[in-house]
């Protein structure tokens, strides 16, 4: 039996959680911290004082054994549950005032209260997938979250300033597209078939399993009902050349494939299977959860807690702490490092001891930032992730309006009328000037939820997709103009936004604008962690899908991450990609991965 106690000074607060309820903690005479199990919940906690971690025996595999999550986003909150439910010791560090990371709801002060913004992600897709999170820890969603569907899915504003719903039901919206496009209904319905398709066979082939060598992308048993239900070339090939095959006007081509927006790409990048992202909106449906994404972050939170991991904000980590252990490289081979974790140090000075350390911060810069103890692998790792392609960023514009805009349903996209030229992402203000039109999406909530503003207004957020950091300095370069402040570039995007909105028959928002908040690149970068300031991580093309993507494991050694035992990743830029619903699946693979090595 071993107990490690760990005290600051920084306050009088002392929070001790067991795993299945809450705990008392008094050292005895033999120094053994004996742990007095209740029944309660466990409890949210800002800064800890004092930190204790007993390792005794047990009948439990993993009983004793700790596990340090860093970061309480989404895919954080996901694995902590999880592991705590199994029988770990956890604590999940989170350097922010509150947890959830993007997956929130705010309210602005100095003329935005009484209004409330989804400032991340605002789309519920997958249900399932969110529900399954719960049933995984033996609760239901139900009791921590109410949702709903939203209908029609989406409003689609045309640059010729007309619009098209997306709707559910097939009937009405093949007679929808073929009074755009004779035939385009058919087409249409066979388009959706194989989309989704791609979306069923797709997932149980590449996401919900794990890849772990290049193999996997010729494995009979994973890609063969894949093949025989889709083309191979329609799922590989850009997505514009699935669209074009289908329909012949550039309406409908952008309608089908403006999803790209949601993962950095454009249908000229994107492999023809994200498709499945269409499909899974048209067919499982777009939701909502009542209240706001603030409820998701607050039931992943309430879960957390109640299956007994303690939950640490203003908690930054400095460090993943990593030893040597002699012979272990060799035993593991591949680009295994010889090393495991063991624990964390804070900002503060405080260092944790664990067995497990799961990163949720973005996984670049968990590598620039966290791994230095890991030497030149580490080092290695850090220079090919800079290298690596990485999404757009946003400019995000929160507006408390006066009025409710009669024309907008709860989900809008804006798209533009020269279909290939709008996916250049802006670099300079001049990329917004007049008659330039671009794509972006609105989202109005008020159209479901009438609690997100005062009566008769509404709460308009528009994301507007630009370059990254990097990009921007790389074009401006290029061009040979200096890089414009994130002021100018602001500016330049209302105004472009504004005009769009005026020019579809929308008024002159800014005359019913009682307060604006935004968001910019370098904001995203620095509060949450996203290396460019790329809101959804690592792009999503092939070469950065499944083995291809971080921790890289194919097989071959000069392409794949460097291995440390007992350190794994969750996250938008970790497998299997960006969005609340792949990251909890990605968040069930590593659960699994956890519990195969700590039992083995």
């Amino acid at each position: 039996t071993t107990t490690t106690t760990t005290t600051t000074t920084t306050g009088a607060a002392r929070a001790v959680s067991a795993r299945r309820g809450t705990s008392t903690v008094a050292t005895g005479t033999g120094g053994c911290a004996r742990v007095r199990r209740g029944s309660g919940r466990g409890r949210r906690v800002g800064r800890v004082t004092t930190t204790t971690t007993t390792t005794c025996a047990s009948s439990s595999s993993v009983d004793g054994k700790t596990a340090i999550v860093v970061g309480g986003g989404v895919g954080g909150l996901g694995v902590a549950s999880r592991l705590a439910k199994s029988g770990f010791e956890v604590t999940v560090l989170e350097k922010n005032s509150d947890v959830g990371g993007r997956c929130r709801s705010e309210t602005f002060a100095g003329g935005g209260e009484g209004y409330r913004f989804d400032t991340g992600p605002s789309l519920m897709l997958l249900p399932e997938r969110y529900r399954e999170q719960f049933t995984s820890v033996g609760e239901k969603m139900e009791d921590y979250l109410d949702i709903e569907r939203v209908d029609p899915a989406y409003r689609a504003h045309f640059g010729d300033h007309t619009t098209l719903d997306l709707l559910y039901d097939i009937v009405e919206m093949r007679k929808q597209l073929d009074d755009i496009e004779e035939g385009a209904g058919g087409r249409y319905i066979d388009w959706l078939g194989r989309a989704r398709a791609s979306l069923d066979y797709g997932v149980a082939a590449f996401i919900e399993r794990d890849a772990n060598s290049i193999l996997d992308f010729v494995d009979l048993s994973r890609v063969g009902p894949l093949a025989l239900a889709v083309n191979p070339l329609d799922l590989l090939l850009p997505q514009f050349n699935q669209m074009a095959k289908y329909f012949k006007d550039e309406r409908l081509r952008a309608l089908f494939s403006y999803q790209e927006l949601y993962v950095g790409l454009s249908p000229y990048n994107a492999p023809g299977v994200f498709s499945l992202l269409a499909a899974t909106e048209l067919t499982d449906g777009v939701w909502y959860p009542k209240g706001g994404f603030t409820k998701v972050r607050e039931s992943l939170n309430a879960l957390c807690e109640k299956m007994g991991a303690i939950v640490r904000t203003d908690s930054e980590v400095a460090e993943i702490v990593t030893e040597e252990v002699p012979g272990l490289g060799e035993q593991k081979g591949g680009t295994h490092t010889g090393r495991k974790v063991t624990g964390v140090r804070l900002k503060s000075g405080e260092v944790l001891s664990a067995d497990v350390v799961v990163a949720n911060p973005d996984l670049p810069c968990v590598w620039d930032q966290m791994l230095d103890s890991v030497g030149e692998p580490g080092k290695k790792e850090s220079e090919k992730l800079d290298k690596a392609e990485y999404s757009c960023s946003v400019l995000e514009f929160n507006w408390c309006l006066k009025k409710e805009i009669p024309g907008l349903l709860h989900h809008n996209v804006f798209l533009s009328s020269d279909y290939k030229g709008s996916w250049d992402r802006p670099a300079t203000p001049a990329d917004f000037a007049s008659p330039k039109q671009h794509n972006f999406y609105c989202h109005n909530p008020v159209y479901t939820d009438k609690t997100c503003a005062p009566e008769g207004g509404s709460s308009i957020m528009v994301l507007l997709p630009i370059c990254n950091l990097r990009e921007q300095e790389e074009i401006c370069k290029k061009r040979g103009v200096p890089v414009p402040t994130e002021t100018e570039m602001v500016e330049a995007g209302r105004q472009a936004i504004l005009r769009r909105f005026k020019e579809a028959g929308h008024g002159d928002l800014s005359e019913i604008m009682v307060h604006e908040s935004v968001t910019v690149p370098s904001e995203w970068r620095e509060k949450f962690n996203l290396k460019h300031g790329a809101v959804f991580g690592l792009s999503h093309g092939l070469l950065q899908l499944a083995a291809f993507r971080p921790p890289v494991r194919t097989g071959i050694k000069q392409l794949d991450s460097p291995v440390v035992d007992g350190l794994h990743f969750v996250g938008a830029s970790t497998r299997p990609g960006n969005g609340v619903p792949l990251v909890l699946m990605g968040v069930k693979v590593v659960h699994e991965a956890i519990m195969k090595e700590q039992t083995a």
